[in-house]
């Protein structure tokens, strides 16, 4: 796909040797790939262009700019105006729906975690751990509900505005940045309590960075599906389960190993 974009940037018009008379002389599904190609470079140029603008002013973008005040309004039984009227308009409207789904820190904030004391052993927690961190995510087919999976699914239409604007992508890495405190202090905790120590090189941080990045990176599949990507007997559950064991048996060991140092 790299490839055709730079074609396309390269070469926005059709080659002149394949021109006869002002009419292209390619076959006609070269022809649909080829502005298929030249599209595709024209929508990231738009990305590009929208997304520095946002950073002079925030607007809505992807599916936060189809929102409807009359359609929204009226789920509460109310009127357009009700909504324009709190709002000011509905582009003020949409804009404000957008950076509520960009920056879900409160429900970050507010996570349970399984608790280690709850486990008699570091195996069995982890799983716990990571099987509840599959259900905080998207699933597929599941019906739209408010709700942190929906709006890390709604974060996701934004991202490819984070490549250029810092109003998508600050609210998105203070929440990132949250949540790997939270992990770094419950694996902190955790390790105490099951006897163990990070490996020589490992820290709490490295470990909270590791396991928050797979988490989201599986959530990307369970957007698609309910099964294991490689094995339809098994649950998607089963990817961050056994990822997160390895993680955690990678990062650790038992502190009166000859091995074992104390993390700084």
């Amino acid at each position: 796909m790299l490839e055709y974009v730079r074609s396309a940037r390269n070469d926005a018009a059709m080659d002149s040797g394949q021109r006869k008379g002002g009419r292209s002389t390619l076959a006609k599904a070269d022809a649909k790939r080829r502005y298929v190609e030249v599209g595709v470079a024209a929508a990231l140029d738009q990305i590009h262009s929208e997304a520095q603008g946002l950073d002079a002013e925030l607007f809505a973008i992807g599916p936060f700019a189809r929102l409807d005040a009359g359609a929204v309004a009226a789920r509460d039984g109310k009127t357009r105006g009700s909504v324009t009227n709190l709002f000011g308009s509905q582009a003020v409207f949409q804009a404000e729906t957008m950076a509520l789904a960009l920056g879900a820190n409160e429900l970050v904030r507010d996570l349970a975690y399984p608790d280690p004391a709850d486990f008699a052993d570091a195996d069995t927690w982890v799983d716990a751990l990571f099987a509840a961190q599959s259900a905080r995510g998207p699933r597929h087919g599941a019906d739209p509900t408010n709700d942190y999976s929906f709006l890390w699914a709604l974060w996701l239409s934004a991202v490819p505005y984070g490549l250029w604007s810092q109003q998508i992508a600050a609210p998105s890495l203070d929440e990132h940045r949250q949540w790997v405190d939270r992990l770094e202090k419950l694996l902190g905790d955790a390790v105490g309590h099951f006897g163990l120590t990070f490996r020589p090189g490992a820290t709490a941080t490295d470990l909270a960075c590791a396991m928050a990045s797979m988490v989201e990176g599986v959530w990307l599949n369970q957007c698609l599906t309910t099964r294991h990507p490689r094995d339809a007997s098994e649950p998607i559950s089963t990817v961050l389960r056994r990822a997160g064991s390895m993680l955690w048996l990678g990062a650790t060991l038992p502190a009166k190993s000859d091995e074992a140092t104390v993390d700084a």
